[in-house]
């Protein structure tokens, strides 16, 4: 990710264990132009015995917002579209969620992620 920038998880309503998501990337200062990426998602939970917590979430649909003009398709990034990324959940209390990975050479390492009230809601 460039220097500066945020992802933000906006996790919409659940029907059971499906939802729905968008997957922003903001960026810091503009870059060309582009002051963020949004990609429409719909996710899931899995909450059966193998691998219990573990959230994936499937790009749909990917705009971005230039110059002040929101919603206009992507060129390279639509193809990320049908694309599926998994979070390995290890600890969710509704504030803090924490991601556990695997690197190559076998260490682990964790994600954390931060609940931001003040982002919720945003289109």
């Amino acid at each position: 990710l460039p220097y500066g920038s945020t992802v933000v998880l906006r996790i919409g309503e659940f029907m059971g264990c499906d939802g729905n998501l968008d997957y922003v990337l903001k960026f810091s200062k503009q870059i060309m132009g582009l002051r963020e990426l949004v990609a429409k998602s719909t996710c899931s939970v899995d909450i059966g015995p193998v691998n219990p917590g573990v959230f994936s979430f499937q790009y749909q649909d990917i705009k971005t917002n230039v110059f002040g003009m929101s919603n206009l398709p992507v060129g390279f990034f639509g193809l990320l579209k049908g694309r599926t990324t998994y979070i390995d959940t290890v600890w969710f209390d509704g504030e803090r969620w924490i991601e556990r990975n695997y690197l190559e050479n076998g260490n682990v390492v964790y994600n954390v992620y931060v609940r931001d009230e003040s982002d919720e809601g945003k289109d």
